[in-house]
């Protein structure tokens, strides 16, 4: 889901070997090393940012389990009484963690408030950019009354600085776009050159949730705008999504759903079937294969 801090990158960055070693291999490397000294050294003084970096690495890996236990780790740093700075940085790791759970998104938009007021408004920093952004996911999410007005004044802070950082901008372009395609579903060109600005900032992360997010919204994009090509272009982008090496389960459902919509009739309902057999899907997921399936009945017809 998530970026190495630009500390944490560094690191993994300076981990050499040859022959020169995978990105996952660096980190793996690397979390075997903090362990071990967090193991021999529990009460060393700096403890709680070498466990904020086993914490940091889990996330950038994201293998199964990898994120309850990065969870257990920010709690474990809270509890230790930390620097603000450290404390701000495990309440957004919090945070985004939470991004996938509706029952926890007003505590999560809580933490990140609290983060918020300890890191500062400066958008440049890292940390304090990822607080304005996983506040307005959480915020488009879970849309309560004021909430996506909220999360475009803070998408447009990010948008604007120039030194944001790429990632958290990229991720902002993303949150935009979604906002101009569904509050304003007949502006689709602004909506597909922002997702497009969105996936150039991303693109060095073909892999990453978001990326793969870019590709369903501005499928979405091209199937309701409907001009020559559209819907190949579309169907290539929705098929990159469901193939993607990393399970994603409820942006492989979603891209399943938009695939869905614009198949033929039997493709339609072997992918329509496959939705219906995952488990855990958020309950609009669930709505929408309904509403597929009922129009696929009537082509049908």
């Amino acid at each position: 889901m998530s970026i190495l801090s630009p500390v944490m990158s560094y690191i993994v960055d300076k981990e050499v070997g040859f022959p020169i070693p995978s990105e996952k291999e660096k980190i793996n490397r690397l979390l075997r090393r903090y362990r071990n000294i967090l193991s021999q050294h529990p009460k060393r003084s700096d403890s709680p940012e070498v466990m904020f970096g086993v914490a940091d690495l889990l996330v950038g890996r994201g293998e199964l389990g990898d994120h309850a236990e990065a969870m257990k780790i920010y709690d474990q740093i809270l509890l230790r009484n930390p620097p603000e700075y450290l404390k701000a940085r495990a309440l957004i790791g919090k945070a985004e963690l939470l991004i996938g759970v509706p029952a926890d998104f007003g505590n999560a938009i809580s933490l990140c408030e609290k983060a918020s007021g300890m890191l500062g408004r400066n958008v440049s920093d890292f940390f304090a950019a990822k607080t304005y952004i996983v506040e307005a996911e959480l915020r488009l999410a879970r849309r309560d009354k004021g909430d996506w007005a909220k999360a475009l004044e803070l998408i447009n802070a990010v948008v604007k600085e120039k030194n944001a950082h790429w990632y958290f901008r990229g991720r902002a372009l993303l949150s935009k776009g979604e906002i101009i395609l569904y509050r304003n579903p007949d502006d689709l060109g602004p909506a597909l050159k922002t997702v497009e600005f969105s996936l150039k900032e991303l693109a060095s992360r073909p892999d990453d949730y978001f990326t793969n997010k870019g590709k369903i919204v501005k499928a979405e994009i091209l199937t309701r705008r409907q001009k020559k090509g559209d819907f190949q272009k579309a169907e290539k982008l929705l098929t990159e999504v469901i193939k993607m090496s990393l399970n994603y389960r409820d942006l492989i459902a979603r891209a399943k759903l938009n695939l869905a919509d614009i198949a033929a009739h039997p493709k339609a309902q072997k992918l329509l079937k496959e939705v219906h057999e995952m488990e855990g899907l958020d309950p609009y997921l669930i709505e929408k294969a309904s509403l597929i399936e009922e129009a696929l009945k009537k082509r049908k017809k």
